[in-house]
């Protein structure tokens, strides 16, 4: 049952009473319930109920919120996740639950692919301790190797607190000393990090799960510290500090170019027609400079943009010498449907010519303009020809054939070039 009721005994069958003492039976049992509480993580944002059995315990729970805990019974019971003011459940999980155990039901994933892991929480370290573990519920995220140091502690000193942390799984608790750490993330078996915390205090006896999960990040995870107490106040989001940037360069005549930001080198040598990997930078305000490698010292373009926490975009370098652009275009690489791929499209050309898209003999966009995205179209895994056509008279001026997208997959298809010297950069983002 969800809220615990003392049962009274009639008086018929009251304990003895001797000298104003209760004598308990061999058959009295105290009552220890176990508590929990419900955590939603399932991105994009909505608003989920948490069922116990059919009825609806925590309701409208937004997203990144954490409800406080709530006493259930010590028996196998099932708890379930459900869109807010609707009555199918998502997902469900079975646990036979422990007295005085707490728990966190985590909802995670997203809709169309939903999660549900109901995790039994560390208690607090003890005295003098800061407890840690680790929580990955990332969807599609990879496995990461976790480091809590110093704030200022080189990784390629150190091995991980947390190796090999895959997605829906928990780690046991770590015992630290309170105080001032940084939590980092890296892709397991590497040292490259795609979370970073910054600071966070750890506080004497204090229980805290590093919760991580995903956004439209390909790479990056977010993630929450989650205290461990007796309600679900407390939870804070520890905001990565990291940003993926690519380039890609569709800049005419331009030649391999190299691209800075605030001044020191993060790409070189990309050639026309390239798409480079995401490159991790920190997040926030950045002035970002491209220059041709064969005239070095020369800006040929620049921007100003704010990299956001936790998100990937693409830095389109294109036009003719001596009017090049740099264009971010903010990429969204959430995990497609089970079955599913997707695929965007942008106009890369070097003058201003538009052009419908066509994914076989459908057209999917119409006149796509200069130096501007469609729409992500999501499209069954196969091996597709795309063409971009003339809009008034129907004329393919491109033909992009025998491209093949996997499931999973999330691909932008760039036009480049300028009428009649037209070409293409296929770029798998996730």
């Amino acid at each position: 049952m969800i809220s615990r009721r003392r049962l009274l005994l009639s008086a018929a069958a009251a304990p003895l009473v001797l000298a104003g003492c209760k004598v308990r039976t061999i058959n009295y049992f105290p009552v220890n319930p176990a508590t929990v509480r419900f955590v939603n993580v399932m991105y994009p944002a909505v608003g989920l109920d948490g069922v116990h059995l059919d009825t609806v315990v925590w309701t409208d729970l937004g997203f990144e919120g954490a409800a406080d805990y709530v006493e259930f019974d010590n028996n196998l019971t099932t708890f379930g996740i459900r869109v807010t003011g609707t009555a199918t459940d998502l997902g469900t999980a079975e646990e036979t639950l422990t007295g005085e155990q707490p728990y966190s039901l985590i909802a995670w994933g997203r809709l169309g692919a939903p999660g549900v892991l109901l995790a039994p929480d560390a208690r607090s370290g003890g005295t003098g301790n800061a407890l840690v573990r680790v929580i990955n519920v990332g969807l599609g995220a990879p496995a990461v190797d976790v480091y809590v140091t110093a704030p200022d502690q080189n990784l390629d000193d150190v091995g991980p607190n947390f190796g090999g942390v895959g997605s829906g799984q928990t780690t046991i608790g770590l015992r630290l000393s309170p105080g001032t750490y940084r939590v980092r993330g890296a892709i397991s078996g590497s040292k490259v990090v795609i979370y970073d915390s910054g600071t966070v205090e750890l506080v004497e006896n204090t229980s805290t799960n590093l919760l991580y999960y995903t956004l439209r990040s390909a790479n990056l995870l977010q993630c929450m510290l989650l205290p461990v107490s007796g309600s679900g106040a407390g939870a804070v989001i520890a905001k990565n500090v990291v940003s993926a940037v690519k380039v890609v360069n569709a800049a005419l005549n331009a030649g391999t170019i190299d691209g800075f930001l605030d001044g020191a080198q993060f790409v070189d040598d990309v050639a026309y027609a390239v798409a480079t990997a995401y490159q991790f930078q920190t997040s926030g305000a950045h002035t970002l400079t491209f220059e041709a490698t064969s005239t070095a010292g020369a800006a040929i373009a620049s921007l100003q943009q704010t990299l956001e926490s936790t998100s990937d975009i693409s830095v389109l370098v294109v036009g003719f010498p001596g009017a090049v652009q740099a264009i971010a275009f903010a990429d969204d690489n959430l995990v497609p449907l089970v079955g599913a791929c997707r695929v965007r499209f942008i106009n890369a050309s070097s003058d201003n010519a538009a052009y419908d898209v066509y994914v076989g003999d459908t057209k999917q966009v119409s006149a796509l303009a200069a130096r501007s995205a469609s729409d992500y179209v999501t499209l069954v895994p196969a091996t597709y020809t795309f063409t971009f056509r003339d809009p008034a008279s129907g004329a393919t001026v491109l033909a992009v054939a025998d491209q093949a997208i996997g499931e999973g997959r999330v691909a932008t298809l760039y036009l480049a070039g300028a009428v009649g010297q037209l070409s293409s950069i296929v770029s798998t983002d996730r």
